[in-house]
């Protein structure tokens, strides 16, 4: 048999074992009762129940995303809680943080390919993170202190590869080409902490992009193929151990991601009339030179043969 046949009876087989709706339909067109042709008192009931509890999830799902702002990937939102609840009632994990990470993936992404959103990110990476606290006065998005920017806050580290900074390179580029864990924690900031982040918040800041990391990571753990480097390794092997407490600790991350951006979309066009008011802030990159490295036109000029 052709192996893009065999494929496909793969994929409807597996979804005949996740969807017991679409399995009961499936059995219905062909025109038999089971895999066997025969189905079993216990069998009948336990499709029966499955069949219930599929649609008491689907409910769920319906209400979990009733006041969510996108509307137009809402109907993705459902199915994939849908997925996600199935397999955690099969406690089958790594699939369970594959269908979560899709859906904070698929908001993130809707969210980061807006136009507002790039506009105020890309004109605010390199101003501080954090406001300016004074006693007596509330905190104001114009009063910020410190020079910790925020690019420095949403993309630590360097790059080994070139020596500059994350911050440095990252802010250069568009909102949309970002890693996605680096979205993730852009949207945390801009909307979950509506760009008013102080000091005393970074602890709190750290922890849910911690754990949103946390399945970033899980979400491939059972693909095959999939190798792993030693952070990766060392995240999966803390939280296996641990999976019957990190079921429900996502599910309360993934509620208080939508949680944020249902309360930071309203406040988009807050942030963007602040953005029209100010101009960005390139972030400086390393002093080259300082460090023994030489730049590219630098080297050029003492290699040029006179």
């Amino acid at each position: 048999m052709d192996d893009k046949l065999i494929s496909t009876i793969d994929k409807i087989t597996k979804l005949t074992q996740q969807n017991t709706e679409f399995d009961i339909e499936l059995r219905k067109r062909l025109n038999v009762s089971s895999a066997n042709s025969v189905l079993s008192e216990d069998e009948r009931i336990n499709q029966i129940y499955e069949y219930c509890i599929e649609k008491i999830i689907r409910q769920q799902a319906i209400e979990f995303y009733a006041d969510f702002p996108l509307e137009s990937i809402k109907t993705i939102l459902i199915e994939d809680y849908v997925r996600m609840e199935s397999f955690r009632r099969k406690d089958n994990f790594g699939d369970f943080c594959l269908s979560l990470y899709q859906q904070i993936e698929c908001m993130t992404n809707k969210l980061c390919e807006t136009r507002e959103l790039s506009e105020i990110t890309e004109k605010m990476w390199g101003y501080p993170a954090y406001l300016k606290i004074e006693k007596g006065k509330d905190p104001s998005i114009n009063s910020r202190s410190c020079d910790y920017t925020i690019a420095s806050l949403l993309f630590p580290g360097n790059n080994k590869r070139t020596g500059n900074t994350n911050a440095f390179e990252k802010s250069r580029i568009s909102l949309q080409t970002q890693y996605a864990i680096d979205k993730i924690r852009t949207i945390v900031y801009f909307l979950g902490y509506k760009a008013m982040m102080k000091g005393s918040d970074y602890d709190s800041f750290v922890e849910i992009t911690s754990l949103l990391n946390d399945i970033y990571q899980c979400r491939n753990m059972n693909h095959r193929g999939n190798s792993q480097n030693q952070w990766e390794k060392e995240t999966i092997d803390r939280i296996i151990p641990l999976k019957s407490f990190y079921y429900f600790k996502f599910l309360g991350v993934l509620a208080q991601y939508i949680e944020y951006i249902k309360e930071g979309y309203t406040h988009i066009p807050t942030l963007l009339d602040f953005c029209k008011t100010i101009q960005p802030q390139k972030i400086e990159g390393p002093n080259i030179k300082s460090v023994g490295f030489l730049s590219p036109e630098e080297l050029a000029r003492r290699t040029k043969k006179k």
